[in-house]
């Protein structure tokens, strides 16, 4: 009977320490970003299937639903992926982006703890996805990247006894180097462009963005952000590298796409954070890194290297240390309406006019302040008006207008005085005009469009005084 007590106290407790053994954690697995869907899914079950396969987490009840019910809407957001995530019962979701880059795919992924939609975990890897092997070997990665799981490491081979001389076959092995690459060379190229390219870049994404938006741009022509910011930068830096040196391109694309992580909210890339981001940027880390890859490179050699002067005028123009030019010429042209305004509140009639001329635009070289610029110009614009009776009187005159012209992105805002000097018309004119002028336009690329209002300040013969709208188009050089 004491026999029997104690074989049931025993079975007991077991019981109670297999009740009591933690129960494992509920994951969901969303992938988004590829431009065929069944990437995105079959790569998502590759890695829901890496991770189940320790006890700590286990799947949750109808994933299936969880993931139609996401890419159905293309959801990228971070906190509606999450909400959806907790109402289907998992504790955490493995959100992975995948961006095309060049053939291959720039993989970032997060664990997102869905009690309060924070990233516990991140991690990215650049991997060739071509194949179900290609998908498993990524998924596996990124699975030991995030839960920290070390891979096992075969034992090592039997040593063998090292031949006295070395066969043919194993000197046919060695790296072939066509030619030698100086890594003092590559750095300095990199260095210096990188950050230019960068902000250049950003520059023309924000340019194409607006003119998308803009009534003369057609509707979808605005392009990926984070594939164009990536595939601009490269490219740029590509012309400046010597032969050869496409090995060193690896480390930039990681770099980049840091930086586009940094700059995105809510899964998509935030275009007017780019610019603080950039002028903020460090990159000792990557240079350090790309060092300690040529140490390993027999085909590079370290050796003293000078920037020639040529190259460092390409790459600095007449601009600041960013290669942002500071000072820049423009040429404008366009229509304009103008019209007499009497005290009495009666106005004359409107007639068409035209103007052009030169601008001058000098831009802030301090980096936070870099929006900030000053036009000047020089100016011939047609103003007058016409009566009741139909008799158009046109005046010619000179402008000089003093703007200030803050820039962000593409989009320009001008507001100053201008002073004038009539040369003459239809009718007699005073000497001198003085006037507020305001108006915006778009710089996009080398290319400028615009509107301005002028509204003049003096009196001509004592009670005129003049009205001008106009439109303009120009060329910045």
């Amino acid at each position: 009977m004491s026999y029997n007590k104690y074989a049931l106290a025993l079975v007991f407790a077991c019981f109670l320490s297999a009740f009591a053994q933690e129960q494992p954690e509920k994951i969901a697995v969303y992938v988004f970003g590829a431009s065929e869907a069944n990437i995105n899914k079959s790569f998502g079950n590759k890695l829901l299937a890496s991770i189940t396969q320790s006890d700590k987490y286990a799947e949750i009840k109808d994933s299936e639903t969880f993931y139609k019910e996401l890419a159905k809407n293309n959801e990228e957001g971070v906190s509606q992926i999450s909400q959806t995530g907790k109402r289907h019962g998992a504790d955490y979701v493995c959100v992975v982006s995948l961006t095309e880059v060049f053939g291959s795919y720039s993989i970032f992924a997060r664990i997102i703890k869905t009690s309060d939609a924070e990233a516990i975990r991140t991690a990215s890897l650049d991997r060739s996805l071509k194949s179900l092997d290609d998908l498993a070997r990524a998924s596996n990665e990124l699975v030991s990247q995030l839960f920290q799981l070390q891979p096992q490491t075969p034992a090592p081979p039997p040593a063998t006894p090292v031949p006295a001389v070395v066969p043919p076959m194993a000197l046919a092995a060695q790296k072939e180097c066509s030619n030698k690459l100086n890594i003092n060379e590559i750095l300095s190229k990199i260095q210096s462009s990188i950050l230019p390219q960068l902000k250049d870049c950003s520059g023309t994404l924000a340019k194409d963005m607006a003119l998308a938006m803009s009534p003369f741009g057609k509707k979808g022509a605005a392009p990926q952000p984070v594939p164009f910011m990536k595939e601009c930068t490269i490219d740029g830096i590509k012309k400046k590298l010597p032969d050869g040196a496409d090995e060193y391109i690896k480390p930039i694309e990681k770099f980049l796409q840091n930086v586009m992580n940094a700059a995105s909210a809510g899964g998509s890339l935030d275009v007017k954070k780019l610019p603080g981001i950039i002028s903020g940027l460090n990159v000792n880390d990557l240079i350090n890194e790309l060092k300690a890859k040529a140490a390993n490179d027999e085909c590079v050699v370290d050796e003293p290297y000078t920037q020639p002067v040529a190259d460092e005028e390409e790459e600095g123009g007449s601009g600041d240390e960013g290669g942002r030019k500071i000072v820049s010429l423009g040429f404008r042209g366009g229509l304009n309406f103008s019209h007499m305004n009497v005290d009495n509140n009666h106005s004359y009639n409107p007639t068409l006019g035209f103007q052009g001329g030169l601008v001058l635009d000098i831009a802030s070289n301090i980096a936070s302040i870099s929006w900030f610029h000053i036009q000047f110009g020089v100016m011939y614009i047609q103003k007058g008006a016409k009566d009741d009776a139909g008799t158009v009187a046109t005046l010619h005159n000179i402008e000089i207008p003093l703007l200030l012209s803050p820039k962000f992105s593409a989009l320009r805002l001008n507001a100053g005085p201008y002073f004038g000097i009539c040369l003459g018309g239809d009718i007699e004119c005073d000497d001198l005009d003085i006037g507020i002028s305001t108006g915006f336009g778009f710089d996009i690329g080398m290319f400028y469009i615009g509107m301005f209002y002028d509204y003049g300040l003096v009196r001509h013969w004592d009670y005129f005084s003049n009205r001008t709208f106009g439109f303009n188009l120009g060329v910045n050089l």
